[in-house]
């Protein structure tokens, strides 16, 4: 690999994994399609911009140019843009493209990929201070356990503390021994857990997606399944080959409810019946309740924007909802650890000095 396709592969990975500058960008092309200015040259007043400002080596300017060539050589933007922004997002440009009606694809575009942001700054911002609790609680049984204790454990003999005291050296003697083994045990649960998100689709996984975690997950996957799949109808696509698209090459667990209700519409029934008789109970009960009543009535494509954006913003709000209630309880736990852990250091203490005290007499 020369330096060439090493800068074509790193400008290629910031590019998908940098939302924020792609949804800029969707937007200026949007605004420039709709004034009638061919992509072609779109692209090429984005691209000229972007080198007059210093940002020539910048990732997206170096995507720009590389899309800028494939187009010249026949492609639509819908087939230059492959590897180089998310699936359903190129799905989504080659939809608007085969309607004629790109620069609304493209806005549509911009608008999932806020709505993503809200999702999951709901739930980043909802984990960042549980998990920081857990690492200071962590930090704290480290420090008594393996500097703290000991210490005292050297001046007063074990068989002459009692009460709270010879629990926190029971405690200590236990974390010394087992928090290696505990704390492997606690990083592969973790893991296990993260690879079965997308992985695993059936059986028991049904009940687990009605409750946190795995609720935020099927809230996360659904939420971006609806909004994508009204994009993609709003830009002409039928909805059976949009629910084709978004299955195919996506997560097991997506896949396997994609191909249910698509299942269910090949034999007749409309979308909110083929998604409750699917019997995974996804997006969401409810829902699926309000696709069964507008998919009876004229104007589902609207419907499914509107069900979809009203889903995104209640996500967010449930979402939130279990963040908190997480963020009170790793709070009161880790508050409670803490004050224990004092506690038994105070005891320790305060016994220690009528420890000593008698030895004197």
């Amino acid at each position: 690999m020369n330096v060439h396709e090493i800068e074509i592969a790193f400008a290629r990975f910031m590019v998908n994994n940098d939302m924020n500058a792609r949804r800029r960008l969707w937007r200026k092309l949007s605004k420039l399609l709709s004034n009638s200015v061919p992509i072609l040259q779109a692209l090429k007043s984005i691209h000229d911009r972007r080198i007059a400002s210093g940002s020539e080596k910048d990732p997206l300017t170096i995507a720009i140019g590389t899309w800028m060539d494939r187009i010249r050589n026949g492609h639509r933007l819908g087939m230059a843009v492959e590897g180089w922004i998310p699936r359903d997002e190129r799905m989504l440009i080659s939809a608007g493209e085969q309607s004629g009606e790109l620069d609304k694809a493209l806005l549509n575009a911009s608008e999932i990929m806020i709505s993503k942001s809200k999702i999951k700054k709901a739930v980043i911002g909802g984990l960042a201070y549980p998990v920081i609790m857990g690492f200071l609680a962590l930090a704290v049984l480290v420090m008594f356990s393996f500097k703290v204790i000991p210490e005292f454990s050297k001046v007063v003999p074990y068989e002459k503390w009692q009460g709270i005291a010879k629990f926190i050296i029971d405690l200590s003697t236990f974390a010394r021994q087992w928090l290696p083994l505990i704390l492997g045990f606690i990083i592969f649960l973790v893991a296990a857990f993260f690879l079965s998100l997308p992985r695993w689709a059936e059986g028991l996984r049904v009940r687990m997606d009605r409750y946190a975690p795995y609720s935020i997950y099927r809230m996360l996957q659904g939420g971006t399944w609806m909004i994508s799949l009204a994009a993609l109808v709003e830009a002409g696509v039928r909805i059976e080959n949009a629910i084709i698209d978004l299955g195919d090459g996506s997560s097991n667990w997506l896949k396997t409810r994609s191909d249910a209700c698509l299942r269910g519409m090949r034999s007749g029934q409309n979308l909110g019946d083929a998604l409750a008789k699917s019997g995974y109970e996804f997006p969401d009960r409810e829902i699926i309740d309000d696709l069964g009543v507008y998919a009876k009535l004229s104007g589902i494509d609207q419907a499914l924007s509107t069900v979809g954006r009203e889903w995104v913003d209640d996500g967010v709000e449930k979402i939130q909802g279990m963040m908190k209630v997480i963020f009170g309880i790793s709070v009161l736990t880790v508050g409670l650890f803490i004050a224990f852990m004092v506690g038994g250091l105070i005891s320790m203490e305060l016994q220690m000095s009528t420890i000593v005290q008698r030895s004197y007499h």
